[in-house]
């Protein structure tokens, strides 16, 4: 993705927005940023965007490195993930909120994994 792609993202999570990561990560839970509320881009290994995610653990500091490890356990379509892009969100962020910003990044970037697209705002 590039930078722009993530920074026009970013600017879809308005005050909800922790901090700016437009690096891209690796989909290896030990490695992810500390966030308890999180949208992520996930591409495949040509760079292509297959699925877009959200989490909202708010007492949970690791709760981003969590929901992916649960995902890469039992979700098949997650073994195809090569790199993931991470907009952390204030842990303060209601789940509904966070739910938006994920449809709105969905609308965005067009997953093609996207059997249970969150609802755009």
């Amino acid at each position: 993705m590039k930078k722009g792609t993530y920074m026009a993202l970013a600017d879809l999570c308005g005050i909800s927005l922790l901090k700016v990561m437009p690096e891209r990560q690796p989909v290896a839970p030990d490695f992810l940023p500390e966030v308890s509320c999180a949208v992520y881009v996930a591409e495949d290994p040509s760079g292509t965007v297959c699925y877009i995610g959200s989490v909202c653990r708010p007492h949970d500091d690791d709760g981003l490195a969590s929901h992916i490890r649960e995902y890469l356990h039992d979700l098949p379509k997650a073994q195809k993930w090569d790199g993931l892009y991470v907009l952390p969100l204030r842990s303060t962020t209601p789940e509904l909120q966070v739910r938006h910003i994920a449809g709105d990044v969905t609308a965005w970037m067009l997953p093609y994994d996207r059997e249970r697209w969150p609802t755009a705002s």
